[in-house]
């Protein structure tokens, strides 16, 4: 069985993960049309700095535990 702290790690990757190809994709295929056809990609992006940022920081409070 897979423990919890593996698989909370293995989701925020496959979010990582998910979510960088979804900015990759919006960049080359805007769904929006004028000066916010971006917006979508960079939102993606923050939200994936975000979600690095928060797996490090489970990573370490993970070794302590």
């Amino acid at each position: 069985m897979i423990s919890l702290k593996t698989f909370h790690i293995f989701f925020i990757v496959i979010s990582i993960t998910l979510l960088t190809g979804y900015g990759v994709y919006e960049i080359n295929n805007p769904s929006l049309n004028g000066p916010l056809s971006f917006l979508p990609a960079i939102l993606s992006f923050i939200t994936v700095v975000g979600l690095i940022l928060y797996c490090k920081n489970v990573i370490q409070k993970f070794k302590i535990l």
